[in-house]
């Protein structure tokens, strides 16, 4: 992604203009309160009006002014103009019924015409109830009031081999479940890490990046010095590459795209966001170590912007890399696993597992819409109450008795069964809490879950499940939703 930064710089208040997020189009949630928010001439009066509702506001001293009209039902084809002294601007074909924001890297950006379609997936008749706005990609080192260029809601209808393919799939299943339009806005980018997605309040909460935000500040405040102060810290904090490069990274890596990407969406109400990330941490220890509680981070920082209450849905990481015969330790399993701890704390936040969807020589998996229906479905369990749209099996606890490990699953539907093979697997049995000393071990089903044999001469305090970077894994439910990677304490 190139990119330019983005610096302090006055607001430009002479114009009226509308938040980022507008445009003609547009979605905007149902049911909740409705802010507006714009620039203008200082001391000006605006006025704002969505259909029949209107209500003023006196721009501020810097140029910004903000109303929040009452909440609304779902409706379409409606107006919403400002005007002060002398201008005006006018959005046509406004709707208000449901808002999803979906970020991540690249397995979001993934739009449909790269995916495996089939016929029945193309020029969908919903697709007409969906309208689509894609954030442009840019990074800033403050947060923007603005995106990098203009943004326009699109139709689907016309657009949806362009959009991200398990957004769309998405918001096609909220919007035939809701019959309501829906509006989906997909910021994400590629090969990107989760610290450039949290805001500079969320970097400090999570810890740890004490030196990098001090040089961040630095280069934010004064571009010119700030390579000479930290140069004797550069080369380390910056996984070693060239001191010239050093200001570059920093505006890649702290952030940048909440900055240029996310904040300019103001405090846009939502019906729930889906986050796909966690590749560009797989192959680093450090990061992967941190990456809980930096999921745990973005999310509730993401819910200070966007409403306390906001669903997330993450999607976690598919299979991708090399097979192994050895019952080891793997740093994509681990990610998985902070994933899934993080949904499990939060019950606002649900997890889709892919790891029966994946592609092993290809991080990109093309297989799309079990994704995005996953995660719609997700959408439709944490924010519109409908229990059954999604449950998966899900291991939740385990326990020694005598010579084997019980492992207790809940909301399968119907019988749990072992996809092309009798036997279940694979379960990995630890004797060490930190997955050291791990050997494979033969499993069973039994009433309410999995029994595990314990092999002689072993003293296992952890069980694992599906771990490894590909693993093929075979536990499956009656409607063929797979069991997720998982690790579990023994009791």
């Amino acid at each position: 992604m190139a990119t330019a930064a983005i610096l302090p710089a006055p607001v430009a208040a002479e114009e009226l203009a509308l938040g980022a997020p507008f445009s003609s189009g547009m979605v905007i949630q149902r049911g909740e309160p409705i802010p507006v928010w714009g620039s203008g001439n200082p001391g000006s009066t605006i006025k704002v009006t969505l259909g029949d509702t209107g209500l003023e506001a006196n721009v501020k001293a810097d140029g910004r002014w903000q109303v929040e009209l009452p909440a609304r039902a779902a409706a379409t084809g409606l107006t919403l103009s400002v005007n002060a002294q002398g201008s005006a601007v006018q959005l046509r074909d406004v709707s208000i019924g449901e808002v999803i924001l979906c970020s991540g890297q690249s397995n979001m950006v993934w739009k449909m015409s790269a995916s495996s379609l089939r016929p029945e997936d193309r020029n969908l008749a919903i697709d007409e109830n969906i309208r689509l706005l894609t954030v442009p990609q840019v990074s800033s080192l403050v947060e923007a009031p603005k995106f990098g260029m203009p943004g326009q809601w699109l139709k689907a209808r016309d657009k949806w081999l362009d959009f991200s393919a398990v957004c769309l799939f998405a918001g096609r299943k909220v919007a035939e479940e809701e019959k309501v339009i829906v509006g989906l806005i997909n910021a994400s980018v590629g090969g990107t890490p989760i610290r450039s997605w949290l805001p500079r309040e969320g970097l400090a909460v999570a810890g740890g990046m004490e030196t990098q935000l001090a040089m961040l500040d630095a280069y934010r405040r004064d571009p010119a010095t700030a390579p000479a102060q930290y140069a004797a810290k550069v080369s380390d904090v910056w996984e070693g590459r060239p001191r010239t490069e050093w200001a570059h990274k920093a505006n890649q890596s702290y952030a940048n795209l909440f900055n240029g990407m996310v904040a300019p969406l103001g405090p846009t109400r939502l019906a729930g966001a889906i986050w796909y990330q966690g590749e560009n941490e797989a192959n680093n220890a450090e990061s992967t170590a941190r990456y809980r509680t930096l999921l745990e981070t973005l999310i509730k920082s993401w819910r200070g912007r966007f409403g306390s209450e906001v669903p997330f849905v993450v999607v976690q990481l598919a299979g991708f890399g090399p097979i192994s015969g050895a019952a080891d330790d793997d740093e994509t399993a681990a990610i998985r696993e902070a994933q899934r701890l993080v949904a499990r704390d939060d019950p606002l936040t649900e997890l889709v597992v892919t790891i029966d969807v994946s592609e092993r020589l290809d991080i990109h998996p093309p297989i799309k819409k079990p994704v995005g229906q996953r995660a719609g479905a997700a959408l439709l369990k944490l924010a519109y109450g409908k229990t059954d749209a999604y449950r998966p099996p899900e291991a939740i606890s385990a326990r020694r008795t005598g010579n084997a490990v019980e492992v207790v699953v809940s909301h399968a539907n119907g019988a749990l069964f072992a996809a092309s093979w009798g036997r279940p697997g694979p379960f990995m049995l630890c004797d060490d809490p930190a997955g050291k000393a791990c050997r494979f071990a033969d499993a069973q089903f039994s009433e309410g879950g999995v029994t595990i044999s314990v092999p002689q001469g072993a003293s296992p305090v952890l069980v694992r499940y599906c771990w490894d970077a590909a693993p093929i894994c075979n536990v499956f439910d009656a409607t063929d939703l797979p069991l997720g990677p998982f690790a579990l304490s023994i009791d």
